[in-house]
């Protein structure tokens, strides 16, 4: 059975996380919610190059959730639109394709000691639409803001661009959820 991820819980227990992915989050975040959530999860002095557990911060993510309830849904979206900018990510990339077929190698830049499963698959559909099929523990809406950010980050200043979460996720034997990435030039539908 292939390893599909669980919210919320590490790949693996020796799973860790490049630090400036956390510290991307905590400076995007209202300091009165995410300060006193770090040093319970012994992440309150982030070096931006120190790996940490994965899992440490899981549970600040989760408890972000919980406390926030239905509010952590921006802030999550927010955070995932910041780590484009401080995210390991090849240099060779220069178009939102190259992007998407990156995703799984971004993933495992920013994490070690994971399942090789755990990342992304990405497909074109017939109608010129990408499939993102998105298995790893972090929220769906820190994914949509990733997309997001990246789409933004990599189209050309005359296209368009939208990124939605499919409702019914077609592949769930190997993936948490699906989205779905289209662009192209101004005016056009993307729908």
């Amino acid at each position: 059975m292939a390893y599909v991820a669980k919210p919320y819980i590490a790949g693996t227990p020796q799973a860790e996380v490049l630090g400036q992915t956390v510290q991307a989050f905590s400076e995007n975040l209202e300091s009165a919610i995410i300060a006193p959530l770090l040093p319970q999860h012994n992440l309150d002095h982030i070096v931006p190059d120190a790996w940490y557990p994965h899992q440490s911060w899981m549970n600040v993510l989760r408890d972000i959730d919980i406390q926030l309830g239905s509010h952590a849904s921006s802030a999550f979206v927010a955070f995932g639109k910041q780590v484009v900018s401080t995210a390991l990510m090849p240099q060779s990339l220069k178009s939102v394709p190259d992007v998407l077929y990156a995703l799984h190698d971004i993933h495992h830049m920013n994490l070690r000691h994971i399942p090789a499963e755990e990342g992304y698959r990405v497909e074109k559909d017939d109608a010129g639409a990408y499939l993102v099929y998105h298995n790893t523990p972090n929220p769906d809406d820190v994914i949509f803001g990733f997309l997001w950010g990246l789409v933004a980050r990599y189209k050309r200043p005359s296209e368009a661009f939208s990124v939605r979460m499919l409702h019914k996720n077609p592949r769930p034997e190997i993936c948490r959820s699906v989205f779905e990435v289209k662009w192209g030039p101004k005016g056009t539908s993307l729908r």
